[in-house]
C-alpha cells in the first residue's frame, strides 16, 4: 500500500479492513511521500473551507418579515437608493436658548424654553446620579466581573491542559505501540531473511546432490556398458575355442 492510499482511507472504509499497515513513528518518509502528504492536506483544506451552495438547506426557512412595507424603512430604502446622506441627530433640544426677540412677549415660547431647561436640568441630575452610583459600586462590580473572567479563564486553561495531557498520552501510547510493533516486525524480518538464506543453502545443497547423483548415474551406466562388452567378448572367444578343439 502506498502512502497516498494509506492516507486517503477513511474510518468508515477501514472498519472491516483490519489494521492499517502504516507506522508513522517507525516508517521513514521520503521526499516523494512528504510531497504526497502535503498535497493531500492541501486538498482537504480546500474542501473544508469551501461551503456548498445549499449549506443552509437543513435549517428551517426564515419567518416572514414584519418590516415589509413599513413607511420608515421604505423612506430609508428610497434615501439609500438615491444616494442621499442620512440626516443628523437634532441637537437643538439640548441647547438652552431663550425665545427669539420676536417672541419675548409670547407665553407659549417662554413655556417651551422653561420646559426645555427643566428637562436639561433633569438630564444633568441623572448624569450626576449615574456617576455617583458608578463611583460607589463600579469598582466592586468591575472586581466581581474580573473575578468571573479569571475563573472562566482558569477553567479554560485547565480544560486545555487536560486535553493536552490526553493528546500526549495518546501520542505516547501510539509511539510505544508502534515501537513495539516495529521491533516485532524487525525480528520477523530477520527471521524471514534467515529462513530465505537457509532455503537458498538447502536449494544449493540439493542441486549439488543432484549433480553428484547425475555423475554417479553416468559412471554406473558406463561401467555397465563395459562389463557387457567384456562378457560378449569372452563368449565369442569361448565359442571359437570350442570350434578349434572340435
Amino acid at each position: 500500500m502506498s502512502l497516498k492510499q494509506a492516507l486517503t482511507l477513511e474510518s468508515g472504509a477501514v472498519q472491516d479492513a483490519g489494521v492499517l499497515d502504516a507506522l508513522p513513528y517507525i516508517d521513514g518518509l521520503t521526499n516523494d511521500d512528504r510531497r504526497q502528504a502535503e498535497e493531500l492536506i492541501t486538498e482537504e483544506l480546500k474542501k473544508g473551507n469551501k461551503k456548498p451552495s445549499d449549506y443552509l438547506a437543513s435549517f428551517p426557512p426564515l419567518p416572514a418579515s414584519r418590516f415589509e412595507g413599513h413607511p420608515i424603512l421604505q423612506h430609508e430604502y428610497a434615501r439609500v437608493k438615491a444616494g442621499k446622506q442620512m440626516e443628523g441627530i437634532d441637537t437643538s433640544r439640548f441647547h438652552l436658548a431663550p425665545p427669539p426677540a420676536s417672541k419675548h412677549n409670547d407665553f407659549s415660547a417662554w413655556r417651551a424654553a422653561t420646559d426645555n431647561a427643566h428637562s436639561q436640568l433633569e438630564h444633568q441630575y441623572n448624569r450626576l446620579l449615574n456617576l455617583e452610583l458608578l463611583l460607589r459600586f463600579g469598582p466592586n462590580a468591575r472586581r466581581v466581573h474580573n473575578k468571573s473572567l479569571e475563573g472562566h479563564v482558569h477553567r479554560l486553561e485547565k480544560e486545555i491542559e487536560q486535553l493536552q495531557q490526553q493528546k500526549d498520552s495518546i501520542n505516547r501510547q501510539r509511539k510505544l505501540s508502534q515501537e513495539s510493533d516495529g521491533r516485532a516486525l524487525q525480528q520477523m524480518e530477520q527471521q524471514y531473511t534467515a529462513l530465505v538464506a537457509k532455503n537458498m543453502e538447502i536449494n544449493m545443497a540439493c542441486r549439488e546432490l543432484e549433480s553428484e547423483v547425475s555423475e554417479l548415474q553416468e559412471e554406473t551406466g558406463q561401467s555397465d556398458a563395459s562389463s557387457h562388452d567384456t562378457l560378449e567378448n569372452q563368449a565369442v572367444g569361448d565359442d571359437e575355442a570350442q570350434k578349434g578343439i572340435s
